[in-house]
């Protein structure tokens, strides 16, 4: 018995001694890795400023690079390279990268190919440089369409990236409609952010998307729209349409925040129509709708806000007291409020009062 258990405690021994020694090692080659990048990256440095220097970067830098580049520790150690002269900001650095466009549109093909880490690495390094801006390259688009459909996260949204950053409206249109109909879920909010960094004519792009709207599966016109509300308030006719009952509710809310966001005065009556609507049960209407009024500060806007504090739905008082305090309501304006038998709808105010007395202080302070 005491045998088996010394083998025991031996063995242990051994499996801890072997989990040190790996991690020493691990050490020792991540540092080591780390040293010979930051030398290459160095060597890049000194080679591209050289070249960048030249009116037009010559035929041997590009076979260069195409020969370096195709390994990823190259790409990895070219990319540090690029960091460190873009912080630099002594070269022109746009210039010297809009020159090597065939060099890069020749690696995305060749990076495509490769296992699924290393195909979602290159474009990444396509959107954070802008390395193809401007390019129209079939062979190119095709391969990025087909990362498109990758069952990773990384490799799609690098390569929605990538098209952004390109800036051709219409690819950008065609790759999100993979994207819907890929079966896998790629979250609203990345597709809106994306969407902001596009690099092309954004007045197009917008043009094309509402064009196509129907297209695309609610939850992606749902980040289509959200992305319109942030980029422009050119779509004002257009989105009176959105309040139609035939569209879905999810339509019916961007609608309503975009006019919160973007004045206009036809879109008044649909939206204090739904805050001042008594149906307990399409209370995220009038959610919404609480928020968006706090546009169109009218007496109206205002007697409605305030009945909607004695609602028994939290976010309805909490939106409703929002707006009363963006209109610029003070305490003497919610006397009758704090008088009205309903507590919950003075607390709610007061709370919003002291909040805004808090951060008075505090930019006092500061």
């Amino acid at each position: 018995m005491n045998l088996k258990v010394e083998n025991l405690i031996f063995a242990y021994l051994v499996v801890c001694v072997s989990m040190i020694g790996f991690n020493i090692f691990c050490i020792f080659r991540f540092r080591r890795n780390d040293r010979l990048l930051t030398k290459r990256s160095g060597d890049y440095v000194e080679i591209i400023r050289s070249e960048a220097e030249k009116e037009l970067v010559s035929d041997e830098h590009k076979r260069f690079l195409m020969k370096k580049l195709i390994r990823v520790s190259g790409l990895m150690a070219f990319e540090r390279s690029l960091d460190i002269l873009r912080r630099d900001n002594t070269i022109s650095l746009e210039r010297y990268l809009s020159q090597l466009i065939p060099v890069f549109s020749q690696l995305t093909l060749e990076y495509c190919r490769k296992n699924e880490l290393q195909a979602a690495y290159f474009p990444y390094l396509i959107s954070e440089y802008h390395l193809l801006k401007g390019e129209d390259n079939k062979k190119v688009k095709r391969a990025l369409f087909e990362l498109l459909k990758s069952s990773s996260i990384y490799s799609r949204e690098n390569a929605l990236g990538a098209f952004y950053s390109i800036g051709n409206s219409t690819n950008v249109a065609d790759a999100l409609r993979i994207i819907d109909r890929s079966g896998y879920y790629h979250h609203k909010k990345l597709i809106t952010d994306g969407l902001m960094s596009f690099q092309g004519d954004k007045t197009e792009l917008n043009r094309i998307l509402w064009e196509r709207l129907s297209d695309y599966s609610l939850e992606m016109q749902t980040a289509i729209l959200d992305y319109i509300r942030f980029s422009t308030g050119d779509f004002l006719e257009e989105m009176m349409e959105l309040f139609s009952e035939k569209y879905d509710r999810e339509i019916n809310f961007c609608a309503i925040r975009y006019f919160g966001k973007y004045r206009y005065e036809p879109a008044y009556e649909h939206i204090i129509k739904y805050v001042e609507q008594e149906n307990k049960g399409l209370w995220e209407y009038t959610a919404i709708a609480c928020l968006a009024i706090s546009n169109y500060p009218t007496e109206r806007s205002i007697n409605a806000l305030k009945a909607n504090l004695n609602s028994p739905i939290w976010y309805v008082r909490y939106n409703a007291s929002q707006s009363l305090e963006n209109m610029g309501l003070e305490y003497v304006d919610m006397i009758d409020v704090f008088e009205s038998k309903d507590r919950y709808a003075g607390e709610m105010m007061r709370y919003r009062f002291d909040q805004k007395k808090i951060r008075e202080t505090e930019a006092v302070k500061s």
